[in-house]
């Protein structure tokens, strides 16, 4: 999370407008870890190509260029989506652009956020980052390598709590 909103109130100040709470962070740790992987595998396959290149054991050598591709691709849409994700959340929605074929932009009422649960499979526990699911009316919204998302989603809780009950969360 980024930034906080001042602690005084302006008597001037509209009302009605939103008020903004905090923006969520994109991690760089998944980037950091799909170089690595990547790095290793292409070092894997310079280490074994002049050994190997006689042997009829090439499959290894297919399995060191597959795993360079794959990582290097997940390298590239990782540092994608941390250079173009952004959340905001403020005082009655939450507004955001992502990566994404489908559903690029979003602005969703918080009081229409049935829950938000956190998600962080493999190296995210250690590394911090992880996914958040935002239950919506007919829908789920995920967003991807969130930095901190346990904090994020107590403040989440807590944003939607001050907003109110919706209409879903009555029924949930």
């Amino acid at each position: 999370m980024r930034f906080e909103p001042p602690e005084f109130t302006d008597p001037e100040q509209d009302t009605k407008k939103e008020m903004p709470l905090f923006r969520v962070a994109v991690s760089h740790h998944p980037a950091m870890v799909y170089l690595f992987l990547c790095v290793l595998f292409f070092c894997g396959y310079r280490i074994g190509e002049p050994l190997l290149l006689s042997d009829p054991l090439v499959f290894i050598l297919q399995v060191f260029l597959a795993g360079w591709a794959l990582f290097l691709m997940l390298f590239c849409l990782s540092a994608l989506m941390f250079l173009y994700n952004r959340i905001d959340v403020t005082d009655r929605r939450i507004y955001g652009h992502r990566l994404s074929v489908l559903h690029r932009h979003f602005s969703i009422p918080l009081k229409d956020i049935a829950s938000v649960s956190v998600s962080q499979l493999f190296f995210a526990g250690p590394l911090h980052y992880g996914r958040l699911t935002l239950q919506i009316p007919r829908r789920r919204l995920y967003i991807l390598y969130v930095k901190e998302p346990l904090e994020v989603k107590k403040a989440l809780d807590r944003a939607i709590e001050k907003v109110g009950p919706g209409v879903h969360r009555l029924c949930n």
